[in-house]
């Protein structure tokens, strides 16, 4: 085979494994970028009922109905004034454990129970607030409690900060291009109000159903208490139908906000991926309580193509027990455009 036809046959490898992401066809860029993000700092101005021993966010005493005026003092320790904007946000638990806080979420993966513990609706601040360079400003905040039995609510106050970042981008096809990127910093200070109730534990497991496109067990969580649920952890076991085990790992510890459910999920990380029915068991604690689960799920056909879809090649051996493995069609890809070439080699002028 002469030089120019293996140089030939050798584009066609690469193109083909290039498409299934095995070699990056990426030119090196340059990039340099100027950090300009304002040196900004945020302290809560602590009330006479903030625990004492709480740092960074309001830890707040409260009875339920009162009004409460809280103040953020805002330092920029920088040459230029910067602009602040300013939301109050509820408290949600991350679907990975922990918490979050944004206003709304149109999510299945964190939902909130009751209206009661939404207190972005009870937190009123300015919008926005210009700060000048080396000096301080001070933020009013006025809060309403919330009318509840319950024995704490969680929400929080976003501060988000805008700059500009300059990238200089070289060895483009045309000379090099100049672009301004202009990006948000979000610091987020919670607000936790506690009230004068005791209300006793109740966290639960639920419903355990497969993500296949992200390839997760995802196990229903619930913490239908109306305070924060502290100390989640424990261990889960996959298994097949056949009782064998697949493979297991840890959770936790981590928090759940007050009246909050999530679908935490499990990585699937056995080696194959196939449609069936597994099991999933939990052993675990909620606090001091213990927290155990057994639960069955099905993997199927449609939830085994959309994860080779989505991440083939870089994913794990993924099968479906009567398909194809992709390696097939890759080689049988390569062996009809060698074919192809050398037949239109062969043929007449």
């Amino acid at each position: 085979m002469g030089g120019e036809n293996m140089k030939i046959v050798r584009v066609l490898i690469l193109t083909v494994f290039s498409i299934l992401g095995m070699i990056p066809f990426i030119d090196d860029v340059n990039v340099r970028a100027e950090d300009t993000d304002p040196p900004l700092r945020f302290e809560p101005i602590y009330p006479e009922n903030h625990n004492p021993q709480t740092k960074g966010y309001f830890d707040l005493s409260v009875k339920s109905g009162e009004q409460q005026s809280l103040k953020v003092r805002i330092t920029n320790d920088g040459a230029n004034e910067a602009l602040v904007r300013m939301e109050a946000v509820n408290a949600y638990t991350n679907p990975a454990g922990g918490m979050m806080y944004v206003k709304d979420l149109d999510t299945t993966d964190s939902t909130l129970l009751d209206d009661a513990v939404q207190l972005a609706d009870s937190i009123k601040i300015e919008e926005t607030i210009m700060v000048p360079p080396q000096s301080s400003v001070e933020v009013p905040i006025e809060l309403t409690v919330p009318k509840t039995d319950g024995e704490q609510i969680l929400g929080g106050i976003l501060f988000i900060t805008q700059s500009e970042n300059i990238e200089e981008q070289q060895e483009v096809e045309e000379g090099t291009a100049n672009f301004v990127l202009k990006t948000e910093t979000v610091y987020a200070m919670a607000v936790q109000l506690n009230l004068p109730n005791e209300v006793p534990d109740h966290f639960s497991y639920g419903t355990v159903d497969f993500n296949g496109e992200r390839a997760q067990v995802q196990i229903e969580m619930t913490n239908a208490a109306q305070k924060i649920q502290e100390g989640i952890e424990g261990e889960y076991v996959v298994s097949d139908d056949n009782g064998n085990e697949l493979f297991r790992g840890e959770f936790g510890p981590f928090k759940m906000a007050p009246k909050s459910k999530i679908r935490f999920p499990v990585n699937w990380t056995n080696e194959t991926l196939e449609d069936g029915k597994y099991t999933v068991a939990l052993q675990g604690y909620a606090g001091e309580n213990e927290a155990t689960l057994s639960e069955d799920f099905t993997i199927q056909n449609k939830d085994v193509q959309d994860y080779v879809e989505k991440t083939q090649p870089t994913a794990p051996q993924a099968q479906v027990k009567s398909g194809i493995p992709i390696w097939v069609w890759v080689i049988a890809a390569i062996a009809f455009g060698v074919g192809m070439f050398f037949i239109g080699k062969r043929r007449p002028s």
